[in-house]
């Protein structure tokens, strides 16, 4: 009974969402059933799905929207059942999310936020099952076979309306989660069952063995993530669904789980067209999930198509083996004549089965081939290299008298081919005008799509309205074209073999042609590559000989700069005792027009807030200026303790993450703030900011483009821990026994001509020790640099 009693105080221990809106801190617990794509755990322990990214998107916008601490726990339960009883008995905090069907029923026993993506579900089965074309060969054949379901589902109120309306003799059993049921039935040959069409599209992308009947698909109201009855917690959360970024947010996501075709397929299916007629959805729903499912299978059929070719020739051997015992038998009884026949019905197929031999020898040399030309092909770098290679192979494999590689070049709009072999001759740059429509080439290029014609003469009405005259040489009969392009991008150009006598290639060679310009489309990349990057060395050289001089001027000024830093210094303090009078000025005439807001807009009022907190900070740095230098003077002064404020790390980085977002954009960095949990500290704010300023921006400066530089803030049991870490050069042991002097420049040098004064991070250093806080370096040559901060909280 004391077990039962904590176990029960554990789970209803969260709270409300005024509570959290009082307190500015609180916790919320979601219990999920693992189901993939929705919510899952990994092996390494994080979580991932459509629902866990989007719940907490939803929380970290009241993390935010409160300047809160809210924690999330997440607890996996093992079956629907179990769910059910904590979200229907459950307190104010607690939620629940499995791709979760709203329907009427279930609204009396728990609540749901607003759907977040249509709930489609379909009826799948093991590979084993045959896939029927007429309802009435359904019907017959399923209800022989057993259905799983899980319990208290959509699944399950599905399977009982087919049993009672059109499978009276069905039987099923139940599994725990939709995932379990996916696996079983596609581990097993005679099991079947409802899912969502987005766990269907998820397991087959995975290759688990399923096919989708054509018949009795439903469609529900939506999925939804529930919550208790009149929770607080309802309204606050719907709010984000309202929003207008939440239809691309949502929409996004789901893409990044389930591809790009099956999420315009879910929205579509579920539009509210009344111009469409239901037949009209159905037909586009089936066309729009076949393609999808072709599109997914087409590897793995062709990954079979050599197996099935030796399973062939296997069973051909058998039979022919067998036709030659009952030959024999048959000669014992019959006449000599009949004998003379079947000896040479056996001699035919003798011939049949050597032919068949040496077609799958011919076709395994012909692979072997394929592959090392796709080896040598890929490995050249020079476009001329390419061509020329790709012929050769291509011509000792299937002998092809003519051969081309057309390459669109976008400054003149044609399709430019360096060489093209015709017979004997070799016939350097030809081009096609783009706006030639009638030109196989173009034709190919524009629409994406490859020409297998075996007689030109004959069948060029298929094609073209008029038979053109070619540029150079004279018209093929047999013509193979192939668009270089990979998948969702615009092609790169095109590839041709032809050849003048009618039906020169068949579909064994249109094969052979296509994966040879897979190889080409590679190459001519990695030339094109290659060339990019010549380029830039050029200029890197020319850019070398200026640097040099311009080091020579530098030394000669060198001497002039270090007499004039002196001056420098002495004018600095001059300059921060000077400005104190105007900027007290402009404090004094802003906060006279802040008293007087009653006659000011709301912008107005943010104007005015954000200049005097600006000017406020400014102020703070020029007496810090002063301060500095009467210690510099005086060192045996005393040093003063700062003022300290109470406030919230993460508003810190958050602010200082959006004030060098733009920085970062200029290298192309992403600039990345993880909020793991949260905690309010008692220190100098001002020194804070300076603290994560300095250690950001030198993550950027030192950064090369195209990296990340992530902070990530969490609370332990006595400090708050932040971690900013780069993908820049790392520091050496050397340099990092002299990080936190005044005046050090290490050996590593900003990517982006950045200056360095040297002292950022001795300031960082100063002021983390005014706030009994710790910092530490880790890093590693070539593997970036991570700076860790130790500071109390209250």
């Amino acid at each position: 009974m004391l077990f039962l009693l904590t176990s029960i105080s554990t789970l209803y221990a969260q709270d409300s969402w005024e509570k959290i809106k009082e307190k500015r801190k609180g916790s919320v617990t979601v219990y999920y059933i693992q189901n993939k794509p929705f919510v899952y755990s990994l092996a390494n322990g994080s979580m991932g799905g459509i629902e866990y990214e989007m719940f907490s998107e939803i929380i970290n916008q009241k993390r935010k929207e409160l300047k809160a601490v809210i924690d999330i726990k997440w607890e996996s339960v093992a079956s629907w059942d179990e769910l059910y009883d904590i979200i229907s008995d459950g307190g104010d905090g607690v939620f629940g999310m499995s791709g979760i069907t709203i329907t009427e029923n279930r609204k009396k026993d728990f609540d749901f936020l607003p759907r977040y993506m249509p709930d489609i579900e379909i009826i799948v089965s093991s590979e084993e099952v045959p896939l029927f074309q007429k309802v009435e060969n359904f019907n017959s054949a399923m209800q022989s076979l057993h259905a799983v379901t899980i319990k208290n589902s959509t699944f399950e109120r599905n399977i009982v309306k087919l049993k009672n309306e059109h499978l009276p003799a069905l039987e099923y059993s139940y599994v725990n989660n939709a995932e379990d049921m996916i696996n079983k039935i596609a581990r097993a040959n005679d099991l079947w069952g409802y899912t969502q069409l987005s766990n269907y599209a998820y397991a087959l992308s995975k290759g688990l063995r399923l096919h989708r009947q054509l018949f009795y698909q439903t469609e529900n109201s939506g999925l939804a993530v529930i919550l208790p009855l009149n929770s607080t917690w309802k309204d606050p959360l719907s709010e984000f669904y309202a929003s207008p970024t939440f239809k691309p947010y949502i929409n996004n996501l789901i893409r990044k789980y389930l591809g790009d075709k099956i999420t315009d397929l879910i929205w579509d299916i579920s539009a509210e067209d009344n111009s469409l007629i239901d037949t009209l959805r159905n037909q586009q729903r089936e066309i729009g999930l076949l393609t999808v499912e072709s599109e997914i299978r087409l590897l793995r059929l062709t990954q079979k198509e050599l197996e099935i070719s030796q399973q062939n020739t296997i069973r051909n051997i058998l039979v022919v083996g067998l036709s030659v015992t009952l030959l024999l038998l048959v000669m014992l009884f019959h006449f000599n004549n009949l004998v003379k026949r079947s000896n040479h019905k056996l001699e035919q197929q003798n011939q049949e089965i050597d032919q068949q031999t040496k077609s799958l020898k011919t076709a395994y040399t012909d692979l072997e081939k394929l592959s090392g030309i796709g080896r040598e092909i890929t490995s050249k770098l020079h476009i001329s290299e390419i061509i020329r290679t790709s012929y050769e192979s291509i011509n000792e494999l299937i002998g092809t008298p003519i051969f081309g590689i057309g390459i669109f070049d976008e400054k003149t709009n044609q399709l430019k081919f360096p060489y093209i072999f015709e017979g004997n001759q070799v016939l350097e740059e030809q081009a096609y005008d783009m706006n030639d429509k009638m030109r196989l080439a173009v034709m190919c290029y524009d629409q994406k799509k490859e020409f297998f014609i075996q007689k030109f003469s004959s069948d060029h009405r298929n094609y073209v309205k008029e038979v053109l005259k070619p540029i150079v040489g004279k018209n093929a009969e047999s013509i193979i074209y192939i668009p270089l392009v990979a998948k969702h991008k615009k092609p790169i150009g095109v590839f041709t073999v032809q050849s003048f006598d009618p039906n020169a290639f068949d579909s064994y060679k249109l094969n052979l042609v296509r994966n040879l310009a897979i190889y080409i489309r590679i190459a001519l990349q990695n030339a094109n590559s290659f060339s990019n990057l010549n380029e830039k060395q050029q200029k890197l050289k020319e850019a070398n000989f200026h640097i040099i001089e311009q080091k020579e001027l530098i030394e000669e000024k060198n001497h002039e700069l270090q007499s004039a830093n002196a001056d420098k210094n002495h004018l600095l303090g001059i300059v921060a005792h000077d400005l104190r009078n105007p900027l007290a000025s402009s404090i004094t005439l802003l906060s006279m027009l802040n008293a007087t807001e009653a006659n000011l807009d709301e912008d107005e009022k943010m104007c005015i807030d954000g200049s005097l907190k600006a000017m406020h900070r400014m102020n703070n740095m020029i007496e810090e200026i002063l301060d500095a230098r009467v210690s510099a003077n005086k060192k045996e002064q005393a040093t003063q303790e700062a003022e300290k404020d109470i406030f919230s790390i993460s508003e810190v980085i958050d602010q200082v993450v959006n004030d060098f977002s733009s920085t970062a954009d200029r290298k192309n960095i992403a600039l990345k703030f993880n909020l793991l949990s949260d905690g309010l500290v008692e220190a100098n704010q001002q020194h804070c900011i300076q603290i994560v300023e300095n250690l950001i921006s030198n993550a950027i400066k030192f950064s090369p483009n195209g990296t990340q530089v992530i902070t990530t803030l969490e609370k332990t049991k006595d400090h708050i821990i932040i971690d900013i870490t780069d993908q820049g050069p790392g520091i050496s042991e050397e340099d990092q026994k002299k990080l936190f002097k005044k005046y050090q420049k290490l050996s590593a040098k900003p990517t982006g001509g950045e200056k360095s004064t040297g002292l950022g991070l001795s300031i960082v250093k100063k002021y983390i020790d005014e706030m009994e806080g710790k910092i530490s370096c880790k890093s590693e040559l070539g593997k970036g640099t991570s700076f860790i901060i130790n500071i109390p909280y209250l």
